[in-house]
Formats: C-alpha cells, sequence, structure tokens
C-alpha cells in the first residue's frame, strides 16, 4: 500500500472496529484487536475526534458518534435495489408484524441497505438498523447470502470466514455451517432461531435478478416466543418473489 494512503486506511479500520464494537473501547483494547502500537492507535483515534466520527468518554474509552451515520445513510439512500424494496418491506410489515430487513452481502459481512418495523413501535431486532452489518454465520440473511453464492465462492469464503460464537447457539463449526446452508437452499428459506442475538428469530429469504443469481436476502425478525419459521417463510417467499419481477422488469403476477 502506498505510503500516503496508510493513514486513511488505518482510520477507515478503526472506524469500523469502533463502530461495530457494543461498548466504548480503551486504547490498549484497540491496538490489541488491529494488532498495532499504542502510540498509532493514540493517534488516529485523536484524529477521528478531531473529526468528529469518535468520541472519548471520562474512562478514556472511545466509541463511535452518530456522525458515522450521515455517511452510512447517504450510500444506502441510493443503492439501486432500496427503492424497489421499501414499499415491499412496509407492507411485509403491516402484514407479520415484525420488522422487515433486506441485507446483501458485503466485505464479508451481511449488510443491511433497507429497514422497516411496525408503525408505533421501535425494532426489535437490534441488527434492523440501515447500515448495520452482521456476521453471515450466524444472521438469517447471512446464511441466505452464503447458500446462494456460486459453490466455488461459497467454498472459498467459508474457508476463511470467522466464526465468533455470538449467543450459545451460534454455529461455530464449518462443516456444520456447510450442512446448514444445504439444507437452507432445499428449503428455500434461513432461520436464525437465537443465533444472532438471545432475543432475535428471523426467517430470510433470497432475492434474485433476471438470471437467477442472488442479489439480497429479505428477511423477517420477531422475538422468540412468538415466532414460527413456516407462517414467516411463505409472506416472504411471495415478496421476494414480487421484488425479483419487479428488478427483472416483468410485471407483477395477476
Amino acid at each position: 500500500m502506498p505510503a500516503a494512503l496508510r493513514p486513511l486506511h488505518d482510520g477507515l479500520a478503526l472506524l469500523a472496529l469502533l463502530s461495530d464494537a457494543s461498548e466504548a473501547q480503551g486504547v490498549s483494547a484497540v491496538a490489541s484487536r488491529l494488532g498495532w502500537p499504542k502510540s498509532r492507535a493514540h493517534r488516529i483515534l485523536a484524529a477521528l475526534v478531531a473529526a468528529g466520527y469518535a468520541a472519548r468518554d471520562d474512562a478514556r474509552r472511545y466509541r463511535a458518534t452518530p456522525q458515522v451515520l450521515a455517511l452510512a445513510s447517504g450510500v444506502m439512500s441510493r443503492h439501486p435495489l432500496r427503492a424497489h424494496a421499501l414499499p415491499v418491506l412496509r407492507r411485509l410489515c403491516d402484514r407479520t408484524g415484525c420488522d422487515a430487513t433486506l441485507s446483501v452481502l458485503h466485505a464479508g459481512r451481511s449488510l443491511a441497505i433497507a429497514v422497516d418495523s411496525p408503525a408505533g413501535r421501535p425494532a426489535d431486532d437490534p441488527f434492523s438498523t440501515l447500515g448495520r452489518t452482521s456476521w453471515l454465520h450466524g444472521a438469517a440473511n447471512g446464511k441466505v447470502l452464503l447458500a446462494w453464492l456460486p459453490l466455488a465462492e461459497q467454498e472459498s469464503l467459508l474457508s476463511t470466514l470467522p466464526l465468533p460464537r455470538l449467543t450459545p447457539r451460534t454455529i461455530t463449526d464449518r462443516r456444520r455451517l456447510a450442512a446448514e446452508l444445504e439444507t437452507v437452499r432445499a428449503a428455500g428459506y434461513a432461520v436464525n432461531d437465537r443465533e444472532n442475538h438471545p432475543a432475535v428469530f428471523t426467517v430470510s429469504v433470497p432475492v434474485f435478478d433476471g438470471f437467477h443469481r442472488c442479489l439480497a436476502a429479505l428477511g423477517l425478525s420477531r422475538r422468540p416466543d412468538d415466532a414460527n419459521a413456516l407462517r414467516l417463510a411463505e409472506p416472504l417467499k411471495r415478496a421476494a418473489a414480487g421484488l425479483t419481477r419487479t428488478i427483472a422488469g416483468l410485471p407483477p403476477r395477476s
């Protein structure tokens, strides 16, 4: 990497770490996770604070600020699938009472490019946030995005994909995950039963382009005590089929 680009690369890597962290991070923790000297971590953190993308608390720990959302929302609002997806998400929320999310594969994660929740209440699913990323192996949308990859791409990604344990139910064995993906393709949908978060159940289906390539994953989330995979899968499949026809430029089915 050219030396002139190193500060930009370091700043983006650190901003991604802070954005993904569940709590504020100290300089030592940041340096350890990124494999940097503490002086380097401190210097980049200070630059992010000066730019408004990070804040330091009284305990000298750092967190990302809402200014990061301005970057994400600007990019997400112009994603070509978003305009087609938003009416579909709204109808799904109204009909099912669930949170709805459309995600795409990005940098080895599931990236939410369009989200919606039933009117009058906040999202049950903490990952139903525009621009939020999720680990592929723990999220239903992530499993769909993996399952419908071309086999060579899937095998390559699975060989290097980190599989952290997110909850006691998370699949962390590569062979078991590969078997799960075969089940997903056979069923036509994926389930996340408290694998990504202890209080979230999600069902997801693929959205295809006109050449049957998976462009995105469409998911519905709710609390696990009121969840039924088959009941959620059917409206999801119908919605995804309609979205696929729209993307392919075909008229809706009568």
